[in-house]
């Protein structure tokens, strides 16, 4: 790898777990210049590198104006979600075929309802093992275009996720999370239209 390729992996690396982690609040720009001084380079890498996020849709490059981290909206959730719930009915079709292990979908399901068991539930905390249930669910139809397809998706979603979720849409989620391990263990061919059903219902609830 060359040195140039080399700093273009490092930057984005970097610059996408910004994003993700919300170092970098949405709609807010980002100055080549600044970066290149922060990471003692010249702008080409910083370019290459916002070519890639662009790619992933974390950031928007506006003509004569900059680059800013992309501002999600209702409407680009929705989206979202319907092209998800396919790939997800997709993932358990996949999963039932290998007959996948569920042990670790069940374990994070667990801490999930140690959470909303709370009295006062932490919704922010809910909203971390949800993301990786579905992750994993999505690792076990063996589909590695699926799981980037699927990461692509759910990027910089979760502030748009906690505006559709409440304490009792959470714990009507986590009986359909339940029951979708036991689809998949079962090898229920129904599984598959309750996956899709499972996600519309987040559709509904947005009101795009």
């Amino acid at each position: 790898m060359t040195d140039i390729n080399k700093n273009v992996e490092e930057l984005y690396t970097v610059l996408r777990n910004r994003i993700l982690g919300e170092y970098y609040f949405a709609g807010q720009k980002l100055s080549e210049n600044a970066l290149a001084k922060e990471f003692n380079c010249s702008r080409t890498p910083i370019r290459e590198s916002f070519k890639r996020l662009e790619q992933d849709g974390l950031i928007v490059v506006k003509a004569k104006s900059g680059s800013y981290v992309r501002l999600y909206s209702g409407k680009n959730y929705r989206d979202l979600i319907e092209v998800r719930a396919y790939l997800e009915g997709l993932a358990f079709r996949l999963a039932v075929e290998r007959e996948a292990d569920t042990s670790q979908m069940e374990v994070l399901c667990k801490k999930m309802d140690e959470i909303i068991s709370a009295p006062q539930i932490d919704m922010v905390a809910y909203a971390d093992p949800h993301f990786k249930f579905h992750k994993e669910f999505i690792r076990l139809s063996g589909n590695e275009l699926l799981e980037i397809f699927f990461e692509r998706l759910n990027l910089k979603s979760s502030h748009l996720f906690l505006q559709t979720m409440n304490p009792e849409i959470a714990r009507k989620t986590q009986n359909e999370h339940w029951h979708i391990i036991e689809l998949i263990k079962s090898r229920d061919p129904k599984g598959e239209k309750f996956v899709i059903q499972h996600l519309w219902k987040k559709r509904d609830y947005l009101g795009y």
